[in-house]
């Protein structure tokens, strides 16, 4: 049925990435799929992708199909987007942002350190959840985890990748003059609702 797991709801549309594969409209039921696919641990992805592209209708299943499981420092941002503290401490930060022009080089240091404390924070509950699942954690995915963390409290756009929870690998600050969502997210971009040329 159309309102079941597998089925794609009204409105939602696929649109072309530039130079790239078909993906869907965000808020679309691919995207629904990858972000619940994004959750699973990265030894279950495959498996569940291949049973929900099976099910679903035809066009949906060509993009289904085409998801990638993300790698597993991006699978533990998702787990703690899920966990719902990411987003808390984005907004925050996105509210110093907008007040670091009214403050002194003294409250900034000290803002600095904060958010430093908060992205060492986040990254050892993101850790502490891929442990939960089955998968710890190696030195190097927890280092790609506090990257993509800081990129997210930094920089708006990396913001808006990864509250997605779709995140397919991690980010770092110095890639950011250079990002592109599409290819960082599974499924369409954050906030694109209308067809790509």
């Amino acid at each position: 049925p159309r309102g079941s797991p597998c089925g794609q709801r009204a409105g939602a549309r696929r649109t072309p990435r530039q130079n790239g594969p078909m993906v869907a409209a965000s808020g679309s039921f691919v995207d629904e799929v990858a972000v619940a696919l994004s959750r699973l641990p990265p030894d279950a992805f495959t498996a569940a992708r291949d049973e929900r592209a099976a099910a679903a209708d035809a066009a949906d299943a060509v993009h289904i199909k085409a998801l990638r499981k993300p790698v597993v420092a991006a699978w533990a941002v998702n787990l703690l987007v899920a966990d719902g503290q990411l987003a808390e401490a984005v907004e925050l930060a996105a509210a110093l942002r907008e007040a670091q022009d009214d403050l002194g080089a003294a409250e900034l240091r000290r803002l600095g350190a904060q958010r430093q404390q908060l992205v060492a924070s986040l990254a050892n509950r993101a850790a502490a959840l891929a442990a939960e699942a089955g998968h710890p954690l190696a030195d190097s995915a927890r280092e790609a985890v506090a990257q993509t963390i800081n990129a997210a409290v930094m920089d708006a756009r990396a913001a808006a990748a990864v509250l997605t929870g779709r995140l397919r690998r991690p980010l770092g600050l110095g890639a950011l003059d250079e990002f592109d969502a599409a290819d960082v997210v599974a499924g369409s971009p954050p906030g694109e609702t209308h067809e790509r040329s």
